[in-house]
């Protein structure tokens, strides 16, 4: 008996194998999330979870008979995502009664009086489609017009949520916007600079000093 045993044991290649580890199991790749709210009406408001994120509703979405203006947009294959980006855009298009009858409507470009409807020019900066022309146009939802891109852009204020011109800026300190000019004057009301430090520390010298 001992003699087979140590033939087994002396067998080619018996002592150099080592136990071989088990393989890690693959985790199996999580599906993409899709949007979905809990609105018990219609997504009439801002107050959707997929308005928010300037997402069409789905039928993962627990609302009814939805009304999610972002739904039409899809529908006219309108690039949801870059539409998002459009910061007018998101702060009216719920304000918009006939989100349809405002994409279908007709606008003439001034630039070589070219015909186009809004559905075409969505999102963002559009081209003038006029032959040789390329003119660059940006629609303003807060004054339904399409605004000169090259020479006058569009400036929305994101805080005060409305459209001006590019010579108008917005007073960190007074909370509204003015007309900064092309100088980009301080503003009238506390004579601060937009982003200026030293500026901040003058107003503050200056109201302490009316305070004593």
């Amino acid at each position: 008996m001992a003699s087979k045993r140590a033939a087994l044991d002396t067998e080619p290649g018996a002592v150099d194998k080592a136990p071989t580890k088990p393989k890690p199991k693959r985790k199996k790749p999580s599906p993409p999330k899709t949007p979905k709210c809990g609105c018990r009406g219609d997504c009439r408001t801002r107050k959707c979870a997929c308005g928010k994120k300037g997402e069409a509703c789905g039928d993962s979405c627990k609302c009814t008979d939805c009304v999610n203006p972002f739904n039409i947009l899809a529908e006219y294959n309108i690039d949801l995502s870059d539409a998002a980006l459009d910061k007018c855009l998101m702060d009216n298009i719920y304000k918009v009664e006939d989100l349809r009858g405002r994409l279908e409507q007709s606008y003439e470009l001034e630039c070589c009086d070219e015909s186009v409807q809004l559905k075409d020019m969505l999102p963002g900066v559009a081209h003038c489609p006029g032959e040789e022309c390329g003119y660059e146009w940006h629609y303003s939802w807060c004054w339904d017009s399409f605004e000169d891109e090259e020479n006058d852009p569009k400036y929305h204020c994101e805080k005060c949520r409305r459209c001006a011109d590019c010579r108008w800026e917005h007073c960190e300190r007074c909370n509204k916007c003015y007309f900064a000019t092309h100088n980009f004057n301080p503003c009238p009301t506390c004579g601060k600079y937009d982003d200026d430090d030293e500026e901040d520390s003058d107003y503050e010298e200056r109201e302490r000093c009316a305070m004593m």
